[in-house]
């Protein structure tokens, strides 16, 4: 059992020494940057690049008085590239040596060299520069890309490869860009960016092998060309000839670069593909294929995504935490939740809830918080609380991941999982910094949502803990919720509906409702009404009554003076558009749940009017519906009387 003083006082502590904190072993700090590199690997092993491991210089004997050399090298190399390189080849092989002859390229014996080697460099052959990478690909202790001399050599060798785009085919073009590649310095190079520009003027045209290459490289400089549609239209037309691992390659450059394929036949084809080899198909090559599914997928591709999960029921024990992790969102984004993967999931997580990374966390906390799902023997609860618990193990990773953790208090609150010394930590003056910096008020909707959760639903409990500033949350609220739906502009369906409710509720009972955020961390406003219990009639509000960027309790909308008739109801209507529901049960969602829990602890009756009930194009059927919803709050007669009016 943790004591929860502590863990606050780690977290507030370690933020102030966060300069130290990179050198605590931290299991998602490491496994992050090793999974982006065998996602690439794995990708470059697929397209046989290069020989990425195991790379072996061929060294010719090495002369005798290498050190006189080295202090003229212009002399022994007499302007001849050969040379130079054989010079390179040398002294890369002295510094992978083992024993007493290592020493490290930034020695300063090697400085005439390098200033020889930059100078020579315009004058290699193509046949020599591509040589001249792979020899500096086999240097493996460089402690940074910014060393002095290891900073001449690529970035000179960089400047040539541009010089030379513009005389380049593509597969020279490609060709170069493979050797980059080894040296991981394909995203701050130059190169790599103008290669892919040349070759984005023929998107359309390219060959297989040939667009899988440029996409490739396309997701390691993270950067899209402006014409990413032609990689879509030509992937469509070639589907056929690519593999289950090419199609990932493809989603890789996709996904990395922010863009969604919006073609469905081919998403259709993409899900039949993987749904159809799914038992051969690399962990790797899955999470890359589900990453791009979910950015991409719409209402047309339930179909196809429900046939996919059901396929993946048998797989998902084989998969690796982090895949099984995307087989649990792969709905998310249109509400789409599956119960068969989801036991299995949960329970592979709660075995592994160690090995698991803070992000990690915080995304399943995110799938079981916003499905609002109960699993047998609530295994969803169980593990949800295991995260929770094991928090104050990871405050190294914290500190690395502020925002990260806000969010997963957040989505753990919308289960009631929490730890209030753990919320106030989160709100600590000196965390918020470390996670916001200077922008505070710059902060998402789930630190508003965490701290309405402490004011609404912990106030019973008698929370004292820190808050996020009251300045900062009105910021973001203001930031992050919707206006009010005005006709003059154009509308959604959900503002459709608040308008159509708010008018036949004026014209049956004559008296004015107000549209208002009463909830200023939820982005969609609600319907307000007061009515008598006594007279059973709709009381007018205050004129004064206004939008405000702060949560509207029932003083703040009666006055101080009426708050204590308890006669008087305050009555929310709210309507719950299809995101507020999950896809096929109609189930709410968490954040919904959550919100309508909260209103109720405010003191507020709540009427639900769900999008698939509301009678959309009839007046008079929206009449009906209203004032059958609303029954309970006025009498029979009255009803009757206004109808006739």
């Amino acid at each position: 059992m943790f004591k929860p003083s502590r863990c606050l006082y780690l977290i507030v502590r370690r933020t102030i020494t966060q300069t130290s904190y990179k050198a605590v072993h931290l299991t998602g700090n490491v496994t992050v940057k090793k999974f982006i590199d065998s996602e690439n690997d794995y990708a470059s092993a697929v397209l046989q690049n290069v020989q990425l491991t195991g790379h072996r210089l061929t060294v010719p004997d090495q002369p005798a008085d290498m050190e006189s050399i080295l202090q003229s090298p212009d002399r022994w190399c007499k302007g001849d590239p050969e040379k130079v390189l054989q010079l390179l080849r040398h002294i890369v092989a002295s510094i992978g040596a083992k024993g007493e002859g290592a020493s490290a390229l930034e020695d300063v014996r090697f400085s005439e060299f390098i200033t020889t080697f930059v100078r020579l460099v315009p004058s290699f052959s193509d046949t020599q520069l591509s040589q001249a990478l792979e020899t500096l690909a086999a240097l493996e202790e460089i402690q940074s890309i910014y060393e002095p001399n290891y900073l001449s050599l690529w970035t000179t060798l960089d400047t040539e490869c541009l010089e030379r785009v513009v005389s380049w085919n593509v597969d020279q073009l490609l060709h170069f860009a493979d050797r980059w590649y080894p040296l991981r310095l394909a995203k701050q190079g130059k190169y790599v960016n103008k290669a892919i520009w040349k070759i984005s003027n023929r998107l359309r045209k390219l060959p297989p092998h040939q667009l899988l290459k440029t996409a490739f490289y396309i997701n390691l400089t993270r950067v899209p060309v402006e014409n990413m549609i032609d990689i879509e239209t030509n992937f469509h037309q070639n589907f056929a000839t690519f593999s289950i691992d090419d199609i990932a390659i493809l989603c890789m450059g996709f996904f990395k670069t922010e863009t969604p394929i919006r073609n469905g036949e081919l998403l259709d084809k993409i899900y039949h593909k993987l749904t159809t080899q799914l038992p051969a198909v690399d962990d790797i090559a899955l999470t890359a294929i589900l990453k791009l599914l979910r950015y991409s997928s719409r209402i047309p591709q339930v179909g196809s995504m429900q046939q996919l999960l059901d396929a993946l029921v048998p797989v998902v024990p084989n998969l690796s935490l982090l895949a099984c992790l995307h087989v649990a969102l792969l709905g998310s984004d249109i509400h789409l939740c599956h119960r068969g993967t989801l036991e299995l999931i949960v329970d592979k997580f709660l075995a592994n809830v160690r090995a698991l990374r803070l992000k990690d966390a915080e995304r399943i906390a995110f799938v079981l918080a916003h499905g609002n799902i109960e699993l047998r023997e609530s295994r969803e609860m169980v593990l949800l609380r295991a995260i929770l618990a094991d928090l104050p193990n990871r405050v190294p990773e914290i500190v690395q991941y502020p925002k990260c953790y806000v969010s997963l208090l957040h989505f753990l609150s919308l289960r009631n999982v929490y730890d209030a010394s753990l919320i106030s930590a989160a709100f600590d003056q000196k965390f918020l910094q470390l996670a916001y910096h200077r922008n505070i008020g710059g902060a998402g909707r789930e630190a508003v949502s965490l701290d309405a959760f402490t004011a609404i639903n912990l106030a019973d409990a008698g929370y004292a803990g820190n808050r996020f500033p009251d300045q900062a949350f009105r910021l973001v609220c203001k930031l992050t919720q919707d206006y009010l739906p005005n006709p003059k502009y154009k509308l959604t369906k959900s503002d459709r509906m608040l308008l159509d409710i708010q008018e036949t509720f004026d014209a049956l009972w004559k008296v004015p409702c107000r549209i208002m955020h009463l909830l200023p961390h939820y982005q969609r406003p609600d319907i307000l009404f007061c009515c008598d219990d006594r007279t059973r009639k709709v009381v007018a509000m205050p004129d004064e009554l206004s939008n405000t960027h702060e949560i509207r309790t029932r003083e703040s909308i009666l006055g101080e003076q009426r708050t204590g008739d308890s006669s008087l109801r305050l009555v929310a209507i709210v309507v719950g558009s299809w995101n507020c529901y999950i896809r096929n049960d109609r189930r709410r969602t968490g954040g919904y749940a959550m919100k309508l829990t909260q209103l109720r602890k405010l003191h507020y009756d709540t009427v639900e009017i769900p999008w698939y009930e509301w009678p959309f194009y009839s007046r008079d059927e929206m009449q009906r519906y209203l004032e059958s919803k609303l029954a309970p709050y006025f009498s029979k007669a009255r009803k009757q009387a206004m109808v006739k009016k």
